[in-house]
């Protein structure tokens, strides 16, 4: 029996992020008050406690959780609460806190979800802590001229192949779109064996796949106007090209890949690991994971490979990080998140699922303590392709310009790359109408706000 499967990090981000659409007059879509309306001083602060709420639903995770947490208060004599509401339910749960006057000391989720809350003005100034902890640029939320995000972690988007199968097809990995075209092409044998996976649905799945090759043929949504806001871009000039072009590519990539009208994240690991398909791709390792647990025959033949490049080689980044809450106890907070970096144990914690999170920093990733994991030591080559892309990844809110892009959700919330996918794959419509239907259903969100 096929193991249950966790949603990506950037799954959840996306699903966490649906409950708003950005509205300046609400708060996280929720219906409720808005925050701002609530006077400071009645939030009761109590410097000796903090309240910290964790998307985590790993148990091992959890468990090093509770190791650090007996280990601050020994330390500091500030005692942790810790509430796991589930990725479903987090955001309903911060928003709650909120409004309530009693925020959430710590929220440790998506920065992608985050980002919403510090729109709303509801999240401390965490600069220092960016500062102290040397969190890499690419990695930072910034909002109002603040860091608004402490990265513990982040995930890569990229590939994976069956090197057997090009072994015995004499066939190199694929670098480019032309060669990956060719490699589909040659080891699809369908049904048996399809060359690699295209999902075309208006899921979570296809849309991370429509977005990560729009970066890497530099293929943007919104560009930064005249007037320093963001407008729509992914209909205009040349960008429509690239757009266009992305669609295309997928479109014939389609060609050599099972029928995907309905697959989300789950597909992507068990058309790999049941041997349908000779190429994948997942957010992070776990792909890697679910084949070692399920198809152990197959691990060692599984390889890790950048999506093909066009213009650039730059991926979607998802980055986890720490939040804290505006008007709690803001210090208490800011000493865990210190305390918990620095602890031995946030070792452990991204060993709970090894090479799937991965460390904020490099030099963590590089380091003798993170390589003393079993996992690590038996697929070091996954360990060395992660440091070779390093630093190329680029988190959706900050493809489009150097200033942090609010709209992102207008997009995101209804996986509209993957809706654009499913258009032209399944429903036969053509690429330059599917780029304009999808620029016009952008423009109507943003006219609403």
């Amino acid at each position: 029996m096929t193991k249950k499967t966790e949603l990506p990090g950037v799954f959840r981000q996306l699903k966490t992020s649906r409950r708003s659409v950005l509205r300046s007059s609400a708060y996280l879509g929720l219906g409720l008050a808005a925050p701002s309306i609530i006077s400071r001083a009645a939030w009761a602060q109590d410097a000796k406690k903090i309240t910290f709420v964790s998307e985590e639903s790993n148990p091992k995770a959890q468990a090093v959780y509770d190791k650090i947490n007996a280990d601050f208060e020994a330390e500091t004599g500030i005692s942790v609460t810790m509430e796991y509401p589930g990725f479903e339910n987090i955001a309903q749960r911060v928003a709650t806190l909120i409004a309530s006057g009693t925020p959430a000391e710590l929220v440790w989720y998506g920065a992608g979800s985050a980002m919403e809350v510090a729109l709303q003005g509801q999240l401390a100034d965490v600069s220092d802590l960016v500062t102290d902890l040397g969190i890499p640029d690419n990695l930072r939320l910034v909002v109002d001229g603040a860091d608004r995000s402490v990265a513990t972690s982040q995930q890569f988007v990229y590939g994976w192949y069956r090197s057997d199968l090009y072994d015995e097809a004499g066939l190199d990995p694929y670098a480019d779109w032309d060669s990956y075209l060719a490699v589909s092409e040659k080891l699809n044998n369908p049904p048996a064996m399809y060359g690699n996976i295209v999902p075309s649905a208006q899921s979570g799945a296809s849309h991370l796949l429509m977005e990560t090759m729009m970066q890497k043929n530099d293929a943007h949504w919104f560009k930064m106007g005249d007037d320093g806001e963001y407008e729509v871009y992914l209909d205009q000039g040349d960008n429509m090209g690239k757009v266009v072009e992305t669609l295309e590519f997928l479109n014939k990539a389609h060609k050599f890949a099972p029928e995907g009208s309905n697959y989300s994240w789950g597909d992507l690991m068990s058309q790999y690991f049941t041997g349908r398909v000779a190429n994948s791709y997942y957010v992070g390792a776990r792909l890697l994971e679910q084949t070692m647990s399920n198809a152990p025959d197959l691990a060692p033949l599984t390889k890790p490979i950048s999506l093909p490049a066009k213009a650039t080689d730059n991926y979607y980044l998802s980055v986890q990080g720490f939040h804290v809450g505006k008007g709690s106890n803001e210090d208490g907070a800011k000493q865990y998140v210190k305390f918990f970096m620095n602890h031995p144990a946030y070792i452990e914690w991204l060993h709970s699922v090894p090479l799937h999170i991965i460390p904020a920093k490099q030099e963590v990733l590089n380091s003798e303590a993170y390589m003393d994991n079993d996992v690590i030591q038996q697929r070091m080559d996954v360990l060395e392709f992660l440091d070779s892309i390093w630093g190329k990844g680029r988190a959706p809110y900050y493809w489009d310009g150097d200033k942090l892009n609010k709209y992102v959700g207008l997009y995101q919330n209804d996986s509209l790359g993957g809706w654009m996918l499913a258009a032209m794959n399944i429903g036969g419509q053509d690429a330059e109408s599917v780029v304009k239907e999808a620029a016009d259903k952008i423009r109507e969100k943003m006219s609403d706000l």
